[in-house]
């Protein structure tokens, strides 16, 4: 008869194959044996008269695919006792015919079932303790070959390996719960865990042997009582293999099913993962990020730009920008135009409240990114709904080279730039279009960019546009210009005070000249050719700027960072590959398309934020860190959504977390040890980074000359270092002058022009240049090579 013939209340929305009943003797036992056989012969046939001798208290019933060979003739049933025979006439294989057994157990009363494959491989004496461990109370007992008791015998050696290194830890991780055998079909399952609303196993997902993997991982998952028992499978010790799975592609799809079973894809919709709490997340980032805060605390790798930025922090609470050493030379200006004002004050305010010194940029440095790892997170749950791929997309940041890294451990800018990119983003995924405080947020957050960094001085605009382009509202765009403005007004003033300009910078000289290699801190006698003399030169250099700009980019892409991306994207989506084969059954749910729209959106900005770079010609990595962020976190996001279900997804976004932090933890874990291995961890050394012997000794030489200029040659960062711990007046070497460009003549016009009274030679192939080019007086009484010019 068909099952549809005889409906009964419970499980009518049970997805079913059709089947036909043969039903021989009525219910006897608590507990049901279900077969699944299709076409065994002789070895289903041996099987059922072992088990009929032994007489357990168990009804046997048999799942059949459809055999075609007698073996289960109905005169035999009878003889070895079998209660039923449910041939299968819908679609599907072996999980198409658990399910209709298991369906028909349960309508029939049953209370557990146990399941044995019907190829004759199987020991049924643990049939007995199968049925004890449910009268137990166990909801799923898992038979085991390789548990102590158990026997494996003539087991083929890639079957052990892919079970015991694969298939086993992949689904014992998953289910939480610790398995040794899992793709051993012998095990039971109580009525109670298949009635969960929270497992639903009798879905038409369910074809092959994904119900087998999907009951062992959700078992653990969902709290069931669970164990594991030894028993006794066996091979035949030559001839063929009795097994359904034969070739690459049956391998591949038992693989693919492993994976769908261990990442979610089976559990139902209704069921949501687990977020863990945001505690979490700060904990596992400081503990990635803490062996590389450690391995340069005692000795912070500052530029000559860290040392300025601490030198400008030290003038906020005194005279506002006014500076010692010289590092820009188109003006003579006492006031600085080096750096935006932000990071100087928030380095003042970190030195006032903490007395840190100069390493409150270091450690303004590292709570920067950990506050930007952490807003990362929260934007990539509002787009994605998943967790940890938004800290994975940070954490990759740190690789490099020149990238993250470097402007932490250096005290510099882009940590900072990087947690306001990270916010205005979140502006932007949760901007309540009807809330003005919204958009006048947004605003200042741009504006405080600017502050921070000058070349997000089309940031605002950007957004703002972005904004009317999301929403369609002219109004929320007018007040983060607005809001914009009046943050950046404080610069504006000073600038209009001291330059007699709207808004200074160092490099607005850079961007408009004709010359290619021109640089910030250049120093010509002449006035230098600009766009405003021959636009079409200056257009020819933005062409040519264009083209290394792609080059900068792509070597960038490649480096440690883009290839740990690379790698870790590579793995996803050859999980995908075998898990996502069948594509009958998978459906792309969750996508929120609008807010995927603003982070392509704000990917954009971010690009169009990297064009003051082809106007100066600066290619740093470090400078492409918030592009790449913005794409990493698009590209992976996409991928991740790619899974069938919110269980997937979050599964996927898990791995890539996984993959991200094991490499990240490694260059880590590598950075301290070096470090350690170096020296350079020992706290005697601690003084050593605020009173380096070089500027102590050309401190000692200057007594006497205080205010006199003093030219360091081949050093710029013991120049800047002098100027900010001493206030000597201290004087980085002309870019163009370290070059030849400027040639003898004016490098001796230079010093001239800026009434240079001592030149420190900082390494000893600058000797030669500074013997040759000046006219000098060797100070004496002084360990360092310190000249006085002779006028």
């Amino acid at each position: 008869m068909n099952d549809s013939a005889s409906p009964r209340n419970l499980g009518d929305t049970w997805e079913l194959p059709g089947f036909d009943l043969a039903q021989y003797v009525q219910k006897k036992h608590k507990y049901a044996l279900v077969i699944p056989v299709i076409n065994e012969g002789e070895r289903i046939q041996q099987q059922l008269q072992q088990i009929y001798r032994k007489q357990f208290q168990v009804d046997v019933i048999i799942a059949d695919g459809g055999s075609t060979d007698g073996s289960l003739d109905a005169g035999y049933m009878h003889e070895v006792g079998v209660t039923a025979v449910l041939t299968k006439t819908g679609p599907g294989k072996l999980s198409a015919q658990l399910r209709m057994a298991y369906a028909w157990c349960i309508r029939q009363g049953y209370q557990g079932i146990i399941t044995i494959d019907g190829n004759g491989k199987d020991g049924v004496d643990a049939i007995v303790d199968m049925v004890k461990k449910l009268e137990e109370g166990y909801d799923y007992i898992q038979g085991a070959r390789y548990l102590a008791g158990g026997v494996a015998e003539n087991t083929p050696f890639e079957r052990t390996v892919a079970n015991r290194l694969i298939h086993a830890p992949l689904l014992s991780l998953a289910g939480r719960h610790w398995f040794v055998d899992t793709t051993n079909g012998f095990r039971a399952y109580s009525v109670r865990y298949l009635l969960d609303p929270r497992v639903q196993p009798f879905r038409d997902i369910f074809q092959r042997y994904e119900l087998l993997f999907y009951l062992t991982v959700r078992a653990g998952q969902i709290g069931m009582k669970v164990c594991q028992l030894p028993v006794t499978r066996s091979y035949p010790p030559n001839g063929k293999i009795p097994t359904k799975i034969e070739g690459i592609n049956s391998k591949l799809m038992v693989l693919g099913e492993t994976l769908s079973a261990a990442t979610g894809a089976f559990t139902p919709d209704s069921s949501k993962p687990s977020q863990q709490g945001w505690i979490w997340f700060a904990v596992i980032t400081l503990f990635i990020i803490f062996p590389l805060f450690m391995a340069f605390l005692i000795s912070p790798n500052y530029s000559n730009d860290s040392w300025a930025y601490y030198e400008l922090g030290q003038t906020v609470f005194a005279e506002f920008y006014s500076f010692s050493h010289f590092r820009t030379y188109w003006t003579s200006s006492p006031y600085a135009t080096w750096f935006p004002p932000l990071f100087p004050v928030a380095i003042a305010v970190m030195d006032a409240i903490f007395s840190a010194g100069a390493r409150s940029g270091f450690y303004l440095g590292f709570l920067s990114f950990m506050f930007f790892a952490m807003v990362s997170e929260h934007v990539a749950r509002r787009i994605f709904r998943v967790a940890w791929l938004g800290l994975a997309m940070a954490l990759i940041l740190l690789p490099g080279p020149d990238m993250i890294l470097d402007e932490m451990t250096a005290g510099r800018t882009i940590p900072l730039q990087l947690l306001f990119f990270a916010v205005i983003l979140a502006f932007l995924v949760d901007y309540k279009e009807r809330k003005s405080a919204h958009a006048l947020a947004l605003g200042i957050v741009c504006g405080l960019a600017v502050l921070n960094r000058f070349d997000a001085i089309f940031l605002p605009p950007l957004v703002a546009s972005a904004l009317w382009f999301l929403t369609r509202r002219l109004a929320p765009s007018l007040v983060v210009l607005l809001s914009a403005i009046l943050v950046i007004s404080p610069w504006i003033i000073f600038s209009f005070k001291n330059f007699g300009t709207l808004f200074v910078t160092d490099n607005t000289h850079v961007a408009t000249a004709i010359d290619r290699l021109a640089f910030a801190s250049d120093w010509w006698p002449n006035r230098q050719t600009t766009v405003f003399d021959d636009p079409v030169a200056w257009l020819k250099k933005i062409i040519l700027n264009s083209i290394d700009f792609a080059k900068a980019v792509l070597s960038a892409g490649l480096s440690r960072m883009g290839l740990v991306f690379i790698l870790a994207l590579m793995i996803l989506a050859g999980v995908q590959y075998l898990t996502l084969r069948d594509r009958k059954h998978i459906c792309f749910r969750g996508r929120s398309s609008e807010e995927v729209k603003i982070l392509a959106v704000f990917s954009a900005i971010m690009f169009c934020l990297l064009m003051p770079q082809m106007l100066t010609g600066y290619f740093d990595a470090r400078y492409f860190t918030p592009f790449f962020w913005s794409i990493f976190l698009l590209a992976s996001g996409w991928l991740v959504q790619r899974g069938r279900n919110i269980q997937q997804r979050q599964a996927f976004a898990k791995l890539v977390f996984v993959l991200v932090a094991t490499v990240v933890s490694a260059f880590s874990g590598i950075s301290f040890l070096m470090s350690a291995y170096s020296g350079r961890l020992d706290l005697s050394k601690w003084s050593v980074f605020e009173n380096p012997s070089d500027v102590f000794a050309l401190n000692e030489c200057m007594r006497g000359y205080r205010n006199a200029r003093i030219l360091v040659l081949g050093n710029n960062r013991l120049a800047a270092r002098a100027g900010a711990l001493t206030g000597l007046k201290t004087m980085m070497e002309p870019r163009n002058m370290a070059s030849g460009r400027l040639q003898a003549e004016g490098s001796r016009a230079f010093l001239s022009a800026w009434n240079v009274r001592f030149v420190f030679v900082a390494i000893p192939e600058k000797i030669d240049f500074a013997l040759s080019t000046f006219k000098l007086e060797e100070v004496r009484d002084c360990q360092l090579k310190l000249f006085m010019v002779v006028k």
